[in-house]
């Protein structure tokens, strides 16, 4: 199961002034909640894009993400096959943020790797189904999407 939605209504005053919203990824049986910070994007836009996302993967693309904090945490998929592999990115790296284009988020995506980082670690992942992706919209695209 794949999901990602918000679970609360109201946002939260963060220390430093900021409003957040707090939601929650499913990933199979992995359950992670996150504060998507308000400013940027509102509820609508995150619920926008998080179905954009969707249906580009499901549309033929080899690769999305999902933000969970505005063009700075998400959830990147590739298909790999009838499975996606799923991993958690922060966009910190001074090279990921050179090359970032708000307009066009997907293009900085790298190709799949799962080699381990330079201290011998392999980045955590997840196994979900295509069918998966495509439950979350049918469940999700009219709730989220106006109109």
């Amino acid at each position: 199961m794949f999901d990602i939605a918000f679970i609360a209504d109201e946002p939260e005053r963060q220390e430093g002034g900021w409003y957040a919203l707090r939601g929650r990824t499913v990933l199979g049986d992995f359950r992670e909640e996150f504060l998507a910070a308000l400013g940027y994007w509102d509820r609508a836009g995150y619920e926008r894009h998080w179905i954009e996302a969707a249906r580009r993967l499901l549309a033929g693309a080899d690769r999305t993400g999902f933000f969970t904090s505005t063009f700075q945490l998400w959830w990147v998929m590739w298909r790999r096959g009838d499975e996606l592999a799923v991993h958690e990115m922060l966009l910190a790296e001074d090279a990921l943020l050179e090359r970032f284009d708000p307009a066009d988020p997907y293009r900085q995506l790298r190709d799949y790797s799962d080699a381990p980082n330079e201290e011998g670690q392999r980045p955590s992942e997840w196994r979900l189904r295509v069918a998966d992706l495509a439950a979350f919209v049918e469940r999700r695209a009219a709730q989220y999407v106006p109109g």
